[in-house]
């Protein structure tokens, strides 16, 4: 692949680079003392740079579709499905923190794509092998969204986004410390709004009932998603380290507006999740040379299903008939509501033995009590599956030895974890609750991390990983009105491999540039997938996989940063390897309905000072290329009438400026999404937004 090419060869040229300091060098992008360590470990992490897209208006799940091994696909707008996947991996195995909480039980469970983009600070991508501090039971590796630490004085943050499609975005962060002790109170809020109605090519039956293909304004797809958190707290106190308590809530409402493959139309279907809880989040010392840092905390979800309209509604959004039941989606009619009540620690202690050498152990219990509630009557006196109640335990620990040596130039990380889950749920039997199952599992796995620091900022860095993913609470206990319930799932397991080459900001004549080109192997059994039909589904094990590729990553910014070049590519070959069950047939077939190869271009124009001495105006288009895929086994069928995927280019251009006023900060940006205005679909038959339009103002105020 070109990208890996030219990051080695810019990497020669830059060998002899000078690295003395000058007015007219090259900013320097900010990094923090515990940031810049964290980069050295071994472990197969990378920070997402957001002053690269300061002045864009782009959100979370595209900024993240620009990163190396990465996939985002989406079934629509703001607040559709969203699969992210990393290096093959996807939906559950790859695991979501804010903070070192889970994402879900952190306030924002509307998925990473659809997280407002105002109230993070930085995220890292761990591939592969995530760190025993998160407590997570990933296969394909994990992402953390950070939010601010530092407070300094009175800052506020905020932002308010607005364009095509009735979308409307604003955010305001604001934070305040009371002396130099670490005293501090900060808050967020959040709000988004979004109809959806954008063009889409659906089926329509015309007056002789003959059916076409007719451009019509999608429908039933409105999203409105708002919270709030409050936090105050010390940070870094000399005395006790770091201790806060944090509230929030969230509340989200997601219209679903047809069945999965997009053929059939929904009027009055409808979802919702709401979301509040509190976590104390603690740093403290235990000593000279032990350092003890958690979270724990308890958060409740509610959520809800409403599909009760007895209309059948065609892709105009007109009631062509009456049902003789109620329900769209089922053949029933359903208003119900899950609770969820979840206790949650996140505890890790920290032993500094020697000097180079830190010894790190960690718990994570997780408790889930949830029930169901069906206020809509069944036929026959029918229980709903949903209404059981449900008790999951899930923990996960591990131990990991961190070594420094030859001046800090070879850093390894050797670990164990082990991961346990019990669980309890009453068996419903039509009309009856017929008695109680339970389930439980306890596993092991390993590793061993190296990185090896050959010159300056370039290192290589290689990881193993026997890994083991728990079913989660969704999985095992179904969703409410879309996915069954099924306890006798299997964890999933997996080796995993990563070997790589890193070049962090080396700064010489050409200017600054920063690159990755690592490798991958993921060789996982008991692979649970989403299996059904168009109205219902349910979580299986039912495949044993293999993916390997490789993936690369640069970026160059000239001198006074006037240019910027941003490329990644990634190709992987991810494969069914199953031998026995009902994939055994498709063995070595490629898997379906996931891109493998894809990347990713934006270039940049940057002046300053043109009519203040702060002003930054910035010049950007992307492109990102998606390679055509199969929607089902490639085995099966003629390859020239079999569902596509077709490849695709979207682009996008930004303009955005950046000046003071009053002496505060000031930041206006303009987006055209999807330019060319192609038809874009991420899954087959679902139909992603046209050619959009975006502008988005924030400001930074320090009284």
């Amino acid at each position: 692949m070109s990208v890996p090419v030219l990051t080695l060869s810019l990497c020669i040229l830059m060998a002899d680079a000078t690295t003395k300091t000058s007015s007219d060098a090259v900013e320097q992008i900010e990094v923090r003392g515990d940031a810049l360590r964290e980069l050295e470990t071994p472990e197969a992490a990378s920070k997402v740079l957001f002053d690269r897209f300061e002045l864009e208006a782009a959100d979370l799940g595209e900024i993240l579709a620009r990163q190396e091994g990465i996939v985002v696909q989406r079934t629509g707008g703001l607040g559709s499905d969203t699969r992210l996947s990393l290096n093959g991996l996807s939906g559950e195995q790859v695991r979501y923190f804010i903070d070192g909480i889970p994402l879900d039980v952190g306030g924002l469970p509307v998925g990473i794509a659809n997280v407002p983009l105002g109230i993070v600070d930085e995220v890292v991508v761990y591939r592969g092998v995530v760190p025993t501090r998160l407590g997570a039971d990933a296969l394909g590796g994990a992402i953390e969204l950070r939010t601010r630490t530092e407070v300094f004085g009175t800052e506020i943050q905020a932002s308010y986004l607005t364009g095509s499609f009735g979308t409307h975005r604003a955010s305001v962060v604001a934070a305040h410390a009371f002396n130099d002790d670490g005293l501090f109170v900060r808050a967020y809020g959040f709000g988004d709004l979004a109809e959806n109605d954008y063009d889409v090519d659906a089926p329509i039956i015309d007056d002789s009932g003959q059916d076409r293909i007719e451009s019509v304004e999608r429908f039933n797809d409105a999203f409105r998603s708002f919270g709030a958190s409050a936090e105050m707290g010390w940070a870094e106190n000399a005395d006790f380290g770091t201790l806060t308590l944090r509230a929030y809530f969230s509340s989200s409402r997601k219209e679903l507006p047809t069945n999965p493959r997009g053929s059939i139309a929904f009027g009055e279907v409808e979802r919702s999740i709401d979301v509040m809880g509190s976590v104390l989040r603690f740093d403290v010392p235990l000593g000279d040379d032990i350092q003890l840092a958690g979270n724990l905390g308890v958060a409740r979800a509610f959520r809800s299903f409403s599909d009760e309209s007895a209309c059948v509604f065609n892709f105009l959004g007109e009631c062509a008939q009456q049902r003789a039941t109620p329900g769209e989606l089922q053949e029933f009619a359903s208003d119900l509501t899950q609770t969820n009540t979840s206790s949650f620690l996140r505890t890790t202690l920290e032993w500094r033995a020697a000097e180079h050498h830190t010894l790190r152990i960690s718990v994570a219990p997780t408790l889930t009590f949830s029930d169901g509630e069906q206020r809509r009557e069944r036929t026959g006196g029918i229980i709903d599956p949903a209404e059981a109640d449900r008790r999951l335990i899930s923990i996960v620990g591990g131990a990991e030895y961190e070594l420094r040596a030859f001046s800090e130039r070879l850093t390894t990380l050797a670990f164990i974890k082990g991961y346990g889950q019990d669980g309890q749920t009453e068996v419903i039997d039509g009309t009856e609750i017929s008695g109680t199952d339970t389930f439980s599992s306890v596993n092991a796995g390993g590793g061993l991390l190296v990185r090896w620091g050959i010159a300056g900022p370039l290192a290589v860095e290689a990881s193993y990983e026997f890994a083991t993913r728990l079913p989660n609470e969704s999985e095992l206990f179904g969703t409410p009105g879309l996915v069954l319930a099924n306890t006798d799932l299997l964890p999933e397991r997996s080796h995993n491999i990563n070997v790589g080459l890193k070049l962090e900001p080396w700064r010489g004549r050409l200017g600054q540039l920063r690159g990755t080109l690592n490798g991958f192997l993921r060789n996982t059994e008991n692979w649970i997938r989403l299996v059904g039909n168009s109205l219902f589904f349910v979580y299986a094990n039912v495949l044993e996989t293999r993916s390997i590729g490789a993936e690369s990553l640069l970026s160059w910014t000239s001198k006074g940063r006037y240019v910027s070049l941003d490329a990644s590519a990634t190709y992987m070959d991810f494969r069914n390897t199953s031998t026995t069950g009902p994939n055994a047939a498709r063995n070595g077939d490629r898997i379906p309905n996931l891109p493998y190869f894809f990347g990713a271009l934006t270039a940049r124009l940057r002046f300053s000072k043109l009519l203040q001495n702060e002003d930054v105006i910035e010049l950007a288009w992307t492109t990102r290329y998606v390679n055509e895929f199969f929607v089902t086994w490639e085995s099966i069928g003629d390859p020239q009438f079999k569902p596509t995927v077709d490849s695709q280019f979207p682009s996008s251009a930004n303009i955005g400026y950046r000046f003071d006023v009053f002496d505060q900060e000031v930041a206006m940006s303009f987006d055209i999404q999807n330019v060319t205005n192609e038809k874009l679909f991420d899954f087959f038959g679902v139909q992603r937004p046209g050619r959009a339009f975006y502008v988005r103002i924030g400001t930074t105020i320090s009284p």
